[in-house]
């Protein structure tokens, strides 16, 4: 069986205590909480992963993930990524979600706009 970190997603073994690129200590990931291992994951090179990581930090209403949604939607181009952290961002409601969303209005991409256009009617 293959081993991945969490922290960097390089190969690892199962019996490593630490991941040899980044130095993530792999023991202590079993007791990290949910949300915590939901916000690791957001960096997973599978955007399919990534995706359901954001979905879920939306679906729990994650305050915590809103800064790191914040920080990806500095540099991310793929659209459907965007699109999962708008309806995210909208789910968590909070004052500074709702702030994101509206800068959003003025993204170069017209499909960004339009989601979060779209986000305001629902």
């Amino acid at each position: 069986m293959v081993f991945f970190c969490p922290g960097c997603w390089a190969e690892t073994q199962e019996s490593d205590v630490v991941c040899a690129t980044c130095g993530f200590n792999l023991t202590n990931y079993a007791r990290l909480p949910y949300e915590e291992k939901l916000i690791l994951a957001l960096n997973h090179p599978i955007r399919e992963s990534c995706m359901m990581a954001i979905r879920l930090l939306g679906d729990l209403k994650s305050n915590r993930a809103v800064a790191t949604f914040e920080a990806m939607l500095e540099t991310e181009e793929d659209f459907y990524l965007v699109r999962e952290i708008v309806w995210s961002l909208q789910k968590i409601g909070t004052a500074r979600s709702r702030e994101i969303i509206q800068r959003l209005r003025y993204h170069p991409s017209g499909l960004v706009r339009r989601v979060v256009e779209e986000s305001d009617e629902l």
